[in-house]
């Protein structure tokens, strides 16, 4: 019973790849053949059966792009970006669309103290960051065993030296580790994805519009009230609009 229940649930496997493979090949052909619809169709599909990669959310917004959904584009950019951010291909596309965006945010006088830190933190995904506090912990250690180890004074120099080297990177890397592990489960982004949106002063529709926001705009989230999000600029102003109208990264 085991053997086919094994043998069925391998054919199930194998089926499944290739029929994703198929839909996946269909899709690359639609774009290439410029039908951008059909491929954000089935690239959709794909995502909707469980099928998550960056390479097909940076096809995707290859084909929002292509298909003038702008602020469709930005997000699926965004999300690749999360899942490979040292991709050159992504930022670049994504450079690029947010090039077309309308907003214009100014920046608080602090935001670039803000954004170095934030380039700071994003320049490492967070194993990254364990992995080089660990790194250099081991090599600080390694160092002042040879520093304890060998009886030459220049030797010792040197070894002393490299231990507290290393013992440094191992603090900064660790602060700044556990920074990024913060901020990427504090930080909420999202992307505007209606052509114009009004935000309100308050969560309901008979409220008062503050300004008007355009999509491809990104903006942190601050609150989740159901339907409508509180979300927050670089310049600091504030305001509701419906959930509806974001893609959150």
């Amino acid at each position: 019973m085991k053997k086919w229940l094994s043998v069925f649930v391998l054919f199930f496997v194998v089926t499944a790849s290739v029929a994703s493979n198929e839909m996946l090949l269909k899709a690359e052909k639609a774009y290439d053949e410029k039908q951008y619809k059909t491929a954000i169709t089935l690239y959709e599909k794909l995502l909707k059966e469980g099928y998550t990669s960056y390479q097909l959310y940076f096809n995707l917004g290859n084909a929002y792009y292509k298909n003038g959904n702008l602020g469709l584009a930005i997000h699926a950019y965004e999300i690749a970006r999360k899942l490979e951010p040292d991709d050159e291909d992504i930022k670049i596309n994504l450079s690029l669309a947010n090039s077309k965006t309308v907003d214009k945010i100014d920046t608080k006088e602090n935001f670039f103290i803000t954004a170095v830190k934030s380039n700071i933190l994003s320049s490492l995904s967070t194993s990254a960051w364990a992995w080089l506090n660990i790194i250099s912990l081991l090599i600080a250690a390694a160092a002042f065993f040879l520093f304890y180890t060998f009886s030459s004074v220049a030797f010792k120099r040197v070894f002393f030296g490299v231990s507290m080297l290393f013992a440094f990177i191992f603090l900064i890397s660790y602060f700044l580790g556990r920074s990024a592990v913060k901020s990427k489960s504090e930080n909420k982004f999202a992307i505007i994805l209606s052509k114009e949106v009004k935000i309100m002063n308050e969560p309901n529709v008979s409220g008062t519009t503050k300004f008007r926001l355009h999509e491809g705009t990104k903006v942190r989230v601050v609150e989740n009230n159901g339907d409508w999000m509180l979300i927050k600029l670089e310049n600091g102003n504030e305001g509701w609009l419906k959930s509806q109208e974001l893609g959150v990264i």
